[in-house]
């Protein structure tokens, strides 16, 4: 049998244990509550998944993507092939067309010297003629887009542009602070 001095000091040596038990006990409440939503979203998005099981399975091959990385100059560039040929493009989301150097349309194969200037472009430099062309297909990393009107740059451009002629002829494109992502 134990004293009633003893039973005072089990007491006092469980109540740092049960009121640590007892914290434990609220934080875990705590983090459920956070949790639920999370844990509710679930079987929601089973059920979504369920319902789209009827649609048409698309298949990976089906679906292609490329990353155009930034660069350490902060610039967003693509590697391209143009008709086949490498081109370096900066990305420019603010170009209404694709812009072709004059160098980079000497590659492909066009007689830069005999260009009709037939289109009036907006730069950052001011307001140039440029020649209108459509290029019969880029591709970026598998994502080919075909028949992209063009205009070529024959002063003023030192760098490609990949403008919004090709990009919206995407099926989508999303941009991260490390890359803008092409989906075709």
């Amino acid at each position: 049998m134990t004293s009633l001095g003893e039973s005072t000091t089990v007491r006092k040596a469980l109540f740092p244990a049960l009121a640590l038990f007892g914290a434990a006990a609220l934080g875990l409440m705590a983090l459920r509550d956070t949790m639920t939503p999370r844990l509710d979203a679930k079987p929601a998005i089973a059920e979504e998944v369920e319902a789209e099981a009827e649609l048409p399975v698309i298949s990976s091959h089906q679906i292609r993507t490329a990353s155009l990385r930034k660069e350490a100059d902060g610039h967003y560039w693509a590697a391209a092939r143009v008709n086949k040929i490498p081109i370096k493009f900066l990305v420019d989301t603010g170009a209404s067309l694709v812009a072709l150097s004059r160098r980079d349309a000497r590659r492909l194969g066009i007689n830069t010297d005999n260009l009709q200037r037939n289109a009036e472009v907006r730069t950052a430099a001011g307001r140039v003629m440029a020649a209108t062309t459509v290029i019969d297909e880029i591709t970026i990393d598998g994502v080919t887009v075909k028949n992209v009107s063009a205009v070529i740059m024959e002063d003023g451009l030192e760098t490609s542009l990949l403008g919004m002629s090709f990009l919206n002829r995407l099926e989508g494109w999303d941009v991260t602070t490390n890359a803008i992502i092409i989906h075709e």
